[in-house]
């Protein structure tokens, strides 16, 4: 019996995933994310969004902007061609990770794709492998439905989850840059810019 006993402690919870359209979810998705993410998040999408104001800046109104989302996500549906779909990962009636994913719906690209616009864990499960059986639980079900190609970006400062998308066969493949236009500011190295105008 105590043998018994001491296997079912190790044994690792099951984790299930799934797309989530259960409203009643709403409340703990806002709380997980709200909870558990940084300024380094912030990346282009968030600034050229309603998320932050600036690099490193949340808005203060980023609590009733990502209900939105959410609250959006949750009733959409693969059946009914919607861009945005939300995936969890649980433990028992529990969340512990979310994906929110955008399917590109213009179909103008070579290859049809889609973005992988959040990844969220608790911090209790990071580590232990559910963040990547989660992207690959939402690539696989991509797959399935004739997507090509998985987008995804991260803060220039958030290296931990470069590494990480890096681990699961992410590629850079471009550089995002900003200027922020209001501050006056003299141009830097423009006679060195000037010389080296080939680059492009």
């Amino acid at each position: 019996m105590r043998s018994a006993m001491q296997n079912a402690q190790a044994t690792p919870p099951a984790i299930s995933f799934g797309w989530c359209h259960d409203a009643s979810a709403e409340d703990a998705l806002c709380k997980l994310y709200l909870d558990n993410v940084s300024a380094d998040y912030i990346s282009h999408s968030e600034l050229q969004g309603e998320r932050a104001d600036a690099p490193g800046n949340w808005r203060a109104d980023l609590p009733e902007v990502i209900r939105g989302e959410i609250r959006a996500a949750l009733s959409h549906d693969w059946a009914h061609g919607d861009s945005t779909l939300l995936a969890v990962a649980t433990d028992g009636d529990a969340i512990v990770g979310m994906a929110l994913v955008s399917i590109d719906t213009r179909q103008r690209a070579s290859k049809s794709f889609a973005a992988l616009d959040d990844l969220v864990l608790l911090p209790s499960v990071r580590g232990s492998g559910i963040g990547s059986q989660l992207v690959e639980w939402v690539a696989d079900e991509l797959r399935s439905h004739g997507i090509a190609r998985l987008f995804l970006e991260c803060g220039a400062h958030n290296l931990t989850a470069q590494q990480f998308f890096q681990g699961r066969g992410f590629k850079q493949v471009s550089v995002v840059m900003l200027r922020e236009l209001d501050v006056v500011a003299a141009p830097a190295s423009a006679a060195v810019d000037d010389k080296d105008g080939k680059r492009g």
